[in-house]
């Protein structure tokens, strides 16, 4: 029987980053957060997600859809009734997003604490005493 296969760095970094591709869109984690209490109508995202146009909402639900990430369903109705939620791969992220969302609330303090220090300017140099 063979032994697993060891992953490498550059396997680990190109899969994490991926992840982060998914993620990195401006409103995505907000529609995912928003999603993640349950299914909402395009006229509720756009309410309760904040100040998006709808131009960028509707991009944005369609790159979430086409990375699987939500489903869309169109009621055959006038008007027509359209509702997001998320799908399986899209309730999996939820599980990283709330690792990331405690780490944030553990350990952002420290970083903030941390830039003052490295935003200082060191002191001008002394002037030689006059002798």
């Amino acid at each position: 029987m063979n032994a697993p296969a060891e992953i490498t760095d550059l396997e680990m970094i190109r899969g994490t980053r991926s992840v982060l591709d998914l993620l990195a869109g401006k409103w995505t984690v907000d529609i995912v957060y928003l999603l993640a209490n349950g299914t909402r109508r395009y006229s509720e995202v756009f309410y309760e997600v904040g100040e998006i146009s709808k131009k960028t909402l509707t991009q944005t639900l369609r790159a979430l859809e086409r990375d699987g990430l939500i489903a869309r369903r169109v009621y055959p109705e006038v008007p027509p009734r359209v509702e997001y939620s998320l799908t399986p791969l899209g309730w999996s992220l939820t599980g990283p997003l709330m690792a990331m969302y405690e780490w944030a609330a553990e350990h952002l303090h420290e970083r903030e604490a941390a830039l003052p220090l490295h935003q200082r300017v060191p002191p001008p140099p002394r002037a030689l005493a006059a002798a």
